[in-house]
């Protein structure tokens, strides 16, 4: 069996906290690109529902879309504490 040269070991160590620190911004900004269209989504569908039936149901629709939302944040907030 061969060994490895230590400066291999550290070259590999870098390549891996080089991917880690990719992930981790990849992550992010899909996370932020999945808030940004629930809320674009709750937006339009808070004002169709304003157009159509008026504010009780857009106050009703607000709220449940707001506790989905919350639930998700903290499912996701919790997965990765």
């Amino acid at each position: 069996m061969t060994e490895i040269d230590p400066k291999q070991w550290d070259r590999l160590n870098e390549l891996l906290e080089s991917v880690r620190r990719r992930l981790r911004a990849l992550s992010v900004a899909v996370i932020l690109m999945a808030l940004v269209l629930a809320l674009t989504v709750a937006a339009v569908f808070g004002q169709l529902v304003n157009y159509f039936a008026g504010d009780p149901l857009l106050i009703g629709s607000v709220s449940i879309g707001a506790a989905l939302l919350g639930f998700f944040v903290g499912w996701i907030a919790r997965r990765t504490a």
